[in-house]
């Protein structure tokens, strides 16, 4: 009995205290996020030790901030668990998707879930007979005693309330990006900003990368491209192949901001 309370205390021990990699088992690649379009368009080579930092959660808030700094995500890790989770595994699996920071999220308490663990003990039952029994002969009577013991060998069963909390985990991995122009997060014009600013082409900056080229020529958030050189703007992959065309060299940006139109003399690093 003494050994199967044990065993019931070290399985309820080792449920609250083993860790499984749920950041590798849960990781997601942002799509298009190959690792030859990393290393195409990552500023450096990754560090041997990625950059680590802590966030509440990843909201729009926290990837702007990052953003700002020149970094990109490549990948993300969700996930529910009851078991406790190691920093240590978010790390490494940053150095194998080749992240140069990963942002670990606070776990939050998702739910508990409670189930019964059956615990199995030996149990015997021990019977005792007595008796007594008279023998006649020619020689006259005898009276004769006995006892005798029988156990029997079962098992009991008892099922043990257990209740693991569970807790949302989750990291993203970035990686810094080289930028010719600077800016980090942009969006096609939606269709009452087509309507107020009277034209299809152009697209809407979200997020300017702090110190490259658009930073510095304050080219702000907010800020709609119509064009490049004289160049209409189709969309998101025009404006970055009308970018891309023009590496290293100065261009003229038509800009609409709060109105009004101006334009924006910009040098595009190579």
């Amino acid at each position: 009995m003494r050994n199967s309370l044990c065993a019931l205390f070290l399985s309820l021990t080792l449920a609250g205290c083993a860790s499984t990699d749920g950041y590798r088992q849960f990781y997601t690649p942002v799509p298009g996020a190959t690792p030859e379009k990393i290393a195409e368009t990552r500023a450096a080579p990754p560090a041997s030790i990625p950059q680590v930092a802590h966030a509440g959660r990843f909201d729009g808030d926290t990837k702007r901030k990052f953003a700002r700094e020149g970094y990109a995500v490549i990948g993300y890790s969700s996930f529910t668990s009851g078991y406790r989770q190691n920093d240590d595994d978010a790390i490494e699996l940053a150095k194998g998707v080749g992240a140069d920071l990963v942002v670990i999220f606070n776990a939050e308490y998702a739910s508990s879930v409670t189930s019964s663990v059956p615990i199995t003990t030996p149990t015997a039952t021990t019977s005792y007979t007595n008796g007594m029994a008279t023998a006649y002969g020619t020689g006259g009577s005898a009276v004769a005693f006995g006892n005798s013991t029988t156990t029997t060998y079962g098992t009991n069963t008892t099922y043990v309330p257990q209740t693991v909390n569970r807790y949302q985990f989750g990291a993203a991995y970035l990686v810094k990006r080289r930028y010719q122009l600077g800016i980090a997060e942009s969006r096609e014009l939606s269709d009452h900003e087509r309507q107020e600013l009277q034209t299809n082409r152009g697209i809407y900056v979200e997020t300017i990368v702090d110190g490259t080229p658009a930073y510095i020529s304050d080219i702000l958030p907010g800020d709609v491209i119509t064009a490049v050189d004289g160049s209409g703007i189709g969309g998101l992959a025009n404006f970055s192949e009308l970018i891309s065309a023009r590496a290293g060299r100065t261009v003229e940006l038509t800009i609409i901001r709060q109105g009004k139109t101006i334009s924006k003399s910009v040098s595009l690093l190579p």
